[in-house]
């Protein structure tokens, strides 16, 4: 709720629901989740997802980083994995969580797994709000920077090996409980990217492909764009129509409850 850039965010009304109500409910659709908490700092946000059938799970107004509030929520879980989607996240398909799901199945003990969208416009190499970061030939992510703009590219002019970094993680319950021990580091610090310090501390952190880097909310302008996919985009308008008006989703959310996010 305290966010610098767009204050209270997270309950910013957004199609008649919370951002976070409409993460939460993308998350339940996914069929690959045991569970969906949402795990906050914040009393608002509590009453606001328990007045709508939500779990919440209270954590520590301390945490330097996203992944340590994650990692502290699921001390109190029984899961062998966890999948954190930031409340942010507003246009993640249910579909592309599936392929998170399945690229965890596949290789069960890797260590964590982030969510990777294609670069589609030269202006995102300089945008701060949207975190970059370099693959390696079998999709490990080697570092992550708000800004890329100055790293040489290939010399067709595109932009590999360059992905845009969403903010949603899979990690192995025992590593992400490793994750709150680790010191902070060098480039953790100097961009406030959780995935610095897994790289850093030398845990693989692999890329999983999703077909499209769709924005999350950081500021006002971001609304404004987010609110046009909604509009304009196919697949956004489907998912909208079930989370708001379908009366098959108040079943399925009474009886699936799936994913850790924030």
């Amino acid at each position: 709720m305290a966010s610098t850039r767009l204050l209270g965010k997270p309950l910013r009304q957004i199609r008649g629901l919370p951002m976070v109500e409409h993460v939460r409910r993308r998350a339940l659709l996914c069929r690959g989740f045991s569970e969906v908490i949402v795990a906050t700092c914040d009393r608002q946000i509590q009453e606001a997802i328990e007045g709508l059938g939500g779990r919440v799970i209270m954590t520590s107004a301390s945490h330097p980083a996203a992944t340590d509030r994650v990692a502290e929520a699921a001390r109190q879980l029984e899961c062998t994995h966890v999948v954190n989607v930031q409340g942010d996240e507003i246009l993640v398909l249910p579909e592309e969580l599936e392929r998170l799901v399945r690229a965890i199945e596949a290789e069960p003990m890797t260590p964590a797994w982030n969510a990777l969208g294609p670069i589609e416009h030269v202006e995102e190499l300089a945008d701060r709000t949207a975190v970059k970061c370099a693959v390696s030939e079998s999709g490990r992510v080697l570092f992550c920077s708000r800004d890329v703009s100055r790293v040489p590219r290939g010399e067709d002019g595109g932009f590999e090996p360059f992905r845009r970094v969403l903010g949603i993680l899979g990690y192995r319950r025992d590593v992400l409980q490793r994750y709150g021990e680790l010191s902070r580091t060098p480039l953790e610090r100097a961009e406030e990217i959780d995935q610095s310090r897994i790289i850093e501390h030398d845990i693989t952190l692999q890329g999983v492909a999703f077909a499209k880097g769709y924005p999350g909310i950081n500021d006002l302008r971001e609304v404004e764009l987010v609110e046009r996919y909604l509009e304009e985009d196919p697949a956004q308008r489907a998912v909208l129509e079930r989370i708001v008006h379908s009366s098959l989703f108040v079943v399925h959310s009474k009886l699936t409850n799936t994913a850790t996010e924030q």
